[in-house]
């Protein structure tokens, strides 16, 4: 094969990953399915949460990995002991069910906050004695 065939084969190969790998790891479905759970995030906390009644639910917004697992929804809670940050982690989006759980991340992970807001968030959190860092289950909801 000589030069010219060498560099069509590569440019369609090249063509071949770039346009189909998303496919290929159903990054489209993967976003689209958080982008509609993304919509209905705060109903999961709707009635309470580990920190008591919620009292407002801002969605600060998803994050949707390249190759691996669904995604995340982070939202802010105002709840009764105070703001907190969680993120909500969904597996199990290639079938019918799926599970959700949600648990409290830190300041520096938390998307799209102003800086008055992270320093209520760090005395919040440290008024409680540090982050609930084991998750805990929103959906299905836990009998």
């Amino acid at each position: 094969m000589n030069r010219l065939g060498w560099a069509v084969t590569a440019a369609a190969a090249v063509v071949l990953v770039c346009g189909g790998g998303p496919f290929a790891v159903s990054f489209p479905q993967r976003s689209s399915f958080l982008a509609d759970q993304e919509r209905q995030a705060c109903s999961l906390f709707a009635r309470s949460s580990p920190f008591g009644e919620v009292t407002s639910c801002i969605d600060l917004g998803r994050r949707t990995p390249p190759i691996s697992g669904p995604g995340h929804v982070f939202l802010l809670l105002e709840t009764a002991q105070g703001p907190t940050v969680v993120r909500i982690d969904y597996e199990g989006t290639d079938k019918q069910q799926f599970t959700a759980s949600a648990v409290e991340v830190p300041t520096y992970e938390s998307p799209g906050i102003s800086h008055e807001t992270g320093e209520r968030l760090k005395t919040s959190v440290d008024s409680r004695g540090g982050l609930k860092t084991k998750p805990w289950a929103v959906y299905p909801v836990p009998s």
